[in-house]
């Protein structure tokens, strides 16, 4: 049994269509084939809660990534110090 087929006109900017028809085309699909598959596919199912606590969670982590980099910094510097102290005591002797 044939499948009846509706068309549904798509309002899109000229340059979304240009880069639509470049991947259908890539893709090997017409530009209806591509529009289908993609309609098919979207999932509008992002938890907007879940998305802000993941948000949080990045910003906390990269907080402390921040805090745990100063501190090697500040480790490095007072060991570059001893150094150049040790160095001049070297020089010196």
């Amino acid at each position: 049994m044939a499948s009846t087929m509706i068309q549904v006109p798509v309002l899109m900017s000229p340059s979304q269509k240009r880069r639509l028809a470049q991947k259908a085309k890539a893709a090997n699909l017409t530009m209806a084939e591509l529009l289908r598959e993609g309609g098919e596919r979207y999932a509008p199912g992002d938890d907007p809660a879940l998305l802000d606590h993941m948000a949080k969670r990045v910003i906390l982590e990269t907080k402390k990534t921040i805090r745990s980099i100063d501190k090697t910094l500040a480790l490095v510097a007072e060991s570059e110090a001893r150094m150049q102290a040790l160095a001049r005591t070297a020089k010196k002797g």
